[in-house]
């Protein structure tokens, strides 16, 4: 499961998030209000990505975000912003944020960042529909899959819904062969997997 600490000085933000991301299987580890215990939270946990908020009263996110890149070079920090002054744009470049998302922040933009940037190859659940055909399905893919997936011509809209552990290896196995079969047009696989919303 991949482990996230959130540090934003808005407690209603943080909550939102905490639940948002529980509900997609990935574990809030911890959560602070600002950069001093971004700082202190990540030294302690460890967690594969921390979503970190710029402006906030006495230690910013540039200031964790400085401290984790001294001891941390690869950490995965993603800048969850309002917006930021021109001042700070030069420092915040210069101490690589792995990436900015902008709030408000989309659900799925968020998840698909979280889970590309973290690698992460445990399955979650995705709603789809086919061209020509209305009806809703759903099924279960590895992150790396589901990248493959969207990009299907036969594909008309794909998006997550949550994480799901169960039947791990079975079920990448047997996406995988589905997305071999529908890359050569072949979508009975696929359909013989997909469940009916």
């Amino acid at each position: 499961m991949t482990s996230v600490i959130i540090v934003d000085d808005n407690e209603d933000i943080v909550s939102s998030m905490s639940d948002l991301l529980a509900f997609h299987k990935i574990d809030v580890i911890g959560t602070g209000s600002n950069g001093l215990e971004c700082v202190e939270l990540y030294d302690v946990l460890h967690p594969d990505v921390v979503l970190l908020d710029l402006q906030m009263p006495e230690y910013d996110g540039l200031y964790a975000l400085r401290k984790i890149r001294e001891k941390y070079a690869t950490a995965i920090v993603l800048i969850v912003t309002g917006g930021f002054p021109q001042s700070m744009n030069d420092e915040l470049e210069s101490l690589n944020p792995t990436k900015i998302i902008f709030k408000p922040v989309d659900v799925n933009t968020l998840i698909e960042t979280i889970l590309d940037t973290s690698n992460s190859t445990l399955p979650f659940k995705i709603k789809y529909t086919f061209k020509e055909d209305p009806t809703s399905y759903t099924c279960i893919l590895t992150y790396d899959q589901y990248k493959n997936f969207k990009k299907l011509p036969i594909i008309q809209d794909c998006e997550i819904i949550k994480k799901d552990e169960k039947n791990i290896v079975a079920y990448k196995n047997e996406m995988q062969l589905a997305l071999n079969l529908a890359a050569k047009n072949d979508v009975s696989h696929i359909q013989r997997l997909s469940e009916l919303l």
